[in-house]
């Protein structure tokens, strides 16, 4: 898939804007609620940015529009931008009320991804199991797995009563899923041990293997490629705590991609981070998703990786994000501050130029991945 390809442009943009506008409204939803819980007036609920195509409709106090680019929504508060004298202005209203609003957007998209890993964990339950892929190197053919008879497809249960865990997709992790597996046997090399292995029916027999001492050529103590996907069956309650450990793994690998990011713009900024995409990544990565057998399932996960993003970068304490309005909320009640000063407008402001200039180094870095491949 690459950044010119068709189905960038006709599949992959399209479905990536489907998963991220109700993503970003969720966040957007949380704060119009408790604002409007907490009686601070809100005077624009936007579905996408401006510049604004219509006004959908107006209650007592909300103007809901309608506007030409279609990458989320706002809700524009009373006094959130500018001075104002009515008491239900936000910059009037009470710290604790200020940094419920603020939060409640986070909170809306922390529960979208516990949602949405839910159904994944349930509905599908996809774990990562170990699939026998047999060497198919010139060099390495006369494996311990071809000799013992070891066919490919087959699935590793145990090896000499130890068994081999599959796990859940949704048990994030930064590591090679595989490499557990790989010890295992790396554990009994040079050694003759039994393993259990099971068919695609799931019909298990159990085989004498002589593994090997890996050297050179000869890759690994079986001489096989380990992992694939697949679904099992899955229940209420155990979804239920792998969609809420997933939520938590999930946060704690963007965290350490933002680590990642940081590290890279201070160190080598003339060099995209490693493993961290942008916009143009993430859709030429979509469009191929979608021609796989469990694209929903992949889909679903995608789209809850992405709401636990959102919630976790909106807390980082930068002034146009969540977190740093906070920030700054907290620091003007200590200092008996109130309305927005001109060094917090500007403040916004060149937050967001630096927000958008972060976005087009990424998008860079997208670009010469997704085109030239380097």
């Amino acid at each position: 898939m690459t950044f010119t390809g068709v189905s960038f442009w006709l599949v992959g943009i399209p479905i990536l804007l489907l998963m991220l506008v109700p993503i970003v409204l969720v966040h957007e939803l949380g704060h119009f609620i408790m604002a409007r819980l907490s009686k601070i007036r809100v005077l624009e609920f936007g579905l996408g940015f401006p510049p604004r195509a219509r006004v959908l409709g107006h209650d007592h106090e909300t103007e809901y529009t309608l506007n030409y680019l279609p990458i989320g929504g706002f809700v524009r508060l009373e006094g959130e931008e500018t001075d104002s004298d009515d008491p239900r202005a936000f910059t009037n209203a009470p710290l604790a009320k200020q940094l419920i609003v603020l939060l409640a957007g986070v909170t809306m998209n922390l529960l979208t991804a516990f949602l949405l890993f839910f159904i994944v964990a349930w509905a599908f339950n996809p774990v990562i199991q170990p699939t026998v892929t047999l060497s198919v190197d010139p060099k390495d053919m006369n494996t311990p797995a071809r000799v013992s008879g070891l066919h490919d497809g087959e699935t590793l249960i145990s090896i000499d009563g130890d068994p081999f865990v599959a796990p859940s997709v949704l048990e994030f992790s930064r590591s090679d899923a595989a490499a557990p597996w790989r010890q295992q046997l790396l554990d009994h090399a040079g050694e003759k041990v039994d393993l259990v292995v099971a068919d695609a029916s799931g019909s298990t027999r159990t085989i004498s293997v002589q593994l090997r001492i890996p050297t050179g050529d000869q890759h690994g103590a079986l001489g096989v490629s380990l992992g694939s996907l697949v679904n099992t069956s899955g229940n209420p309650m155990q979804a239920a705590g792998l969609a809420f450990s997933g939520t938590g793994r999930a946060m704690n690998l963007i965290l350490g991609a933002v680590g990642d990011i940081g590290a890279q713009l201070f160190t080598n900024p003339t060099k995209g981070p490693a493993g961290v995409q942008g916009p143009v990544g993430m859709a030429a990565d979509v469009a191929s998703v979608v021609q796989q057998p469990n694209a929903l399932m992949l889909l679903l996960l995608i789209a809850g990786i992405l709401s636990a993003n959102l919630a976790l970068v909106n807390v980082l304490p930068f002034p146009v994000l969540d977190g740093g309005k906070m920030v700054i909320m907290i620091i003007k009640r200590m200092f008996g501050a109130k309305g927005v000063s001109n060094f917090e407008a500007l403040a916004y402001l060149a937050s967001f130029a630096l927000l958008l200039a972060f976005m087009g180094w990424i998008t860079y870095f997208d670009i010469v991945t997704k085109i030239t491949g380097q």
